[in-house]
């Protein structure tokens, strides 16, 4: 039998109970479960020179993927560039508006010098006056606010108003620090937030200083200019940039297409879907992305003859596998049928004998005995496909007689109580090799002269008043059943591996009752065991067994 079951366990993939063999896929072949992080070991240490707070923060999560990613930051940094051009280009720009303005006051002031040079020699200050005033009204491009002359020695000569003048704002006059000004910078001091250029002109006389003049200009036209100037560059950087992006984002997005052709198939293959890249949608095969596509499609190739190789391997062995457990089967079924024909022979030839008679009969009997064995090992780790067929008084009443000769061998009493009339709609087939089972379990645990209790009748579920359900009750007088009897039956609870289920009638009806959906309540005490199974009396619920 030690032989017999080892070759069973090969051909059915179970493990016998042992948890800690390997898992075995449909093909047969050994499943490598995933490796599970224990909850109670520490952290890996971060890398050397980094602390665990800043590897905390190493990963960056981007929300946006990488073809929306690119665009975005070289648009961004395009946008940088143009608006540090436009800074810089505005910089030149009012250099040279500031140079072109200088000239032109140079230009202007020699003329008004030569105006008024005469007349602030011969000190005739109405005659100056009227020279810087015509000179005033006839240069209306340059915008003049206000003329003054000074003498050497810092006395006021003369101080004319334009036509938009003010004698009220700030003047060399009354202001040594924009002299100073004036005196550094070339005859030339320009405030931008009001507006207001100085320049200043000295008159000289054969080396001699006859007077200095200050001229006060608006500049204002020049600001707007450049605030105009700027607006516009400032426009056509923003416009400039989202072209670029915009384009940048269509090429980009043309151009990362096989990655994320290649990242969806990843994804179905993750899922356990291998679609190989079409022909057409394949990029040319000098490219990179064509060589990493074509690399795609020959892993995919070589995982579909792989797992190819993996069924007919796997199909060899489970051929030679059950042709081993055929033989295996069929040795150990022929050696007691070789006894009892045997038997049987001399039952024939001397059965007359009482003594001859029951020695052979009880050969027989043993040899019965050990051919069960043998298939209640099959049939706990195969089972035959349901029929289907309804469950009927008639079918309990039938394993009354199956059971009644072990009653009668062991001495028992039977309480048999059969409560129900019409067919029940459950597994007739499974209930019955439910109810057999729990009772030759029965029996085997009580003593010579005991009872064994067998109830069946149909009730609703507590949880479900509207369902009903078939329940089946066994009780019996033994010790009790030992606390991993009872987990093994109701799944609560850890199993002792110093006291396992004893035999095979403990799995076999828990993984019955599991298919059907039911449950399974146990009981046991000093005066005996009680095993209570109920079943939905609807469609059965089978469930797939891990």
């Amino acid at each position: 039998m030690t032989a017999f079951r080892s070759v069973l366990a090969r051909a059915t993939g179970s493990t016998f109970g042992n948890p800690d063999a390997p898992h075995r896929s449909r093909f047969g072949i050994p499943n490598i479960s995933p490796i599970r992080e224990d909850p109670h070991s520490s952290p890996a240490p971060p890398p050397r020179g980094v602390t665990a707070q800043a590897a905390k923060g190493w990963r960056i999560v981007w929300p946006l993927p990488l073809w929306a990613r690119v665009p975005i930051v070289s648009g961004g940094l395009i946008l940088a560039v143009a608006l540090l051009g436009s800074r810089v280009m505005m910089s030149i720009v009012a250099r040279e508006q500031e140079s072109g303005v200088r000239r032109i006051e140079a230009v202007y002031l020699d003329g008004i010098a030569t105006t008024v040079y005469p007349h602030v020699l011969a000190r005739n200050l109405p005659d100056t006056i009227e020279s810087l005033s015509r000179s005033m009204w006839f240069h209306q491009d340059m915008s003049e606010q206000r003329a003054i002359v000074l003498l050497p020695d810092g006395s006021l000569f003369a101080d004319v108003s334009g036509p938009h003048g003010d004698k009220s704002g700030v003047s060399p006059l009354h202001n040594s620090a924009l002299q100073r000004q004036l005196a550094r910078n070339d005859g030339f001091v320009f405030n931008a937030k009001t507006g207001i250029g100085w320049a200043s002109r000295a008159i000289v006389r054969n080396g001699n200083q006859v007077a200095d003049l200050y001229v006060a200009l608006d500049l204002k036209p020049l600001l707007a200019e450049r605030a105009a100037l700027r607006q516009s560059l400032i426009i056509a950087t923003i416009l400039a940039s989202l072209g670029a992006a915009g384009v940048g984002f269509l090429i980009v997005h043309r151009m990362v297409r096989p990655v994320r052709l290649l990242t969806d198939r990843l994804r179905r293959a993750q899922a356990g879907i291998f679609d190989r890249v079409p022909i057409g949608m394949l990029p040319p095969v000098v490219s990179e992305y064509g060589q990493l596509l074509r690399g795609y499609n020959d892993l995919i190739d070589a995982l579909g003859e792989r797992e190819a190789l993996a069924v007919r391997l796997a199909e060899r062995e489970r051929e030679g596998v059950l042709g081993r457990l055929a033989a295996t089967l069929a040795h150990e079924v022929r050696n007691p049928l070789g006894g009892m024909a045997t038997a049987l022979d001399t039952i024939r030839k001397f059965g007359d004998d009482p003594d001859v008679r029951s020695q052979s009969l009880d050969l027989i009997e043993r040899g019965l005995w050990s051919i069960r064995d043998v298939v209640s090992s099959v049939l706990a780790f195969h089972r035959m496909p349901a029929d289907g067929r309804k469950l009927t008084a008639g079918d309990l009443e039938d394993l009354r007689i199956l059971i009644a000769p072990e009653v009668a061998r062991r001495g028992l009493h039977l309480s048999w109580d059969n409560g129900i009339d019409d067919a029940v709609n459950v597994n007739a087939t499974e209930t019955r090799q439910i109810a057999l089972n729990l009772l030759l379990n029965a029996c085997e645990a009580s003593p010579t002269g005991g009872q064994v209790g067998f109830k069946v009748s149909v009730t609703t579920c507590p949880n479900r008043p509207l369902k009903p359900e078939l329940r089946l009750e066994v009780s019996d007088v033994g010790p009790g059943l030992p606390p991993s009897v009872i987990a093994a039956l109701t799944e609560l609870g850890t199993l002792d591996s110093n006291d396992p289920p004893r035999g095979l009638g403990i799995r076999v009806v828990r993984d019955l009752v599991r298919s059907l959906g039911g449950r399974i309540t146990a009981t046991a005490g000093d005066e005996g065991s009680r095993i209570a199974v109920a079943l939905p009396a609807g469609e059965p619920s089978r469930q797939e067994i891990e």
